[in-house]
């Protein structure tokens, strides 16, 4: 099945840019600036959006005023996670945030006991407990001992709220895009109006964020490392572009529920390990502001190795 594949490839792309972000919040910019990065994005929103116009013509706006209102929501509340996406590695690492966000499926089970009535059975309540303990072995078993208390419990917070608006983005694009179908054109539809809803909220981000403004022309137009951080910038828009689109391609081709599947989950999870294992020791400014001693990697091994299998009881 086609679907199984492209959160793969979506996970690659998505990979490479949230490294290039853990750099360019852990360096460029202020640290109570670090959401303002989600602004920086409006050139992939801007290209994608003319692209799709250019490509399929006409045709990307013949959809019903309430399903693109709808998925422009979805558009809005994806940015609205991204920037507690910015703001958690930037407290700590990318590495981090990629385990710590394997809470998702937790959350799906939980929305769906609250919101539709369902029922957890043992296989689900055990893969929690393996999750939350994989997650209290990241959280403590890489955290430095000097410290009083542990800051990766911060970062594990900010990334549930942003596992959460994530979550919730997925299900309003989902309920909005309609057909479960590879249909090329309603993807188009679907994508232009999800990008249209980002691209305005990023514009009204910048207009009544004055310290965002200021944060990101200093970053970015007057320091002296300003032509590297933008090509870095530049960089991070592409592949997040090409995440997003093979992503939102896959909504349409495949239930949400399938997306949070072990395959879909892990894959992230596992790029991001084998990142780090390759490239963490030559580039670690870009891949992770910690030490990789071998204490480290192998509590993230057996961390990924538990969650793995957590995801699979949860999924099962």
């Amino acid at each position: 099945m086609l679907w199984l594949l492209l959160p793969v490839a979506a996970s690659v792309f998505y990979c490479f840019s949230g490294y290039i972000q853990n750099y360019l919040t852990d360096v460029a910019l202020p640290k109570k600036h670090a959401g303002s990065l989600a602004v920086m994005h409006v050139f992939s929103f801007f290209v994608s959006l003319v692209l799709l116009i250019l490509i399929f013509g006409r045709a990307v706006f013949m959809m019903p005023l309430g399903n693109a209102l709808g998925l422009m929501l979805a558009g809005a509340i994806n940015i609205v996670g991204a920037v507690f996406y910015y703001k958690a590695i930037q407290k700590g690492d990318n590495i981090d945030v990629t385990i710590f966000s394997q809470v998702a499926p937790l959350m799906s089970i939980g929305l769906g006991v609250l919101l539709l009535g369902e029922s957890i059975n043992a296989n689900q309540g055990l893969g929690f407990i393996l999750i939350m303990g994989a997650t209290l072995v990241v959280i403590f078993g890489t955290s430095s001992k000097r410290e009083k208390q542990s800051p990766n419990v911060d970062v594990a917070l900010t990334t549930i709220i942003y596992c959460f608006f994530s979550i919730l983005s997925d299900i309003v694009y989902a309920l909005f895009i309609g057909n479960r179908i590879a249909d090329y054109t309603l993807f188009a539809q679907g994508f232009f109006f999800f990008q249209l809803g980002s691209l305005v909220t990023v514009i009204l981000c910048f207009i009544f964020f004055h310290s965002w403004r200021k944060a990101l022309k200093r970053t970015f137009f007057t320091c002296k490392k300003r032509k590297f951080y933008l090509v870095a910038e530049l960089a991070d828009n592409l592949t997040l572009m090409g995440g997003e689109i093979i992503y939102k391609f896959a909504l349409i081709v495949a239930p949400v529920v399938s997306l949070l599947s072990p395959i879909a989950r892990v894959s992230n999870l596992f790029v991001s390990f084998i990142i780090v294992l390759l490239l963490g020791r030559t580039f670690p400014k870009f891949i992770t502001a910690k030490r990789m001693t071998k204490k480290i990697i192998l509590y993230y091994v057996v961390a990924a190795i538990i969650i793995t299998v957590g995801i699979i009881l949860m999924n099962s």
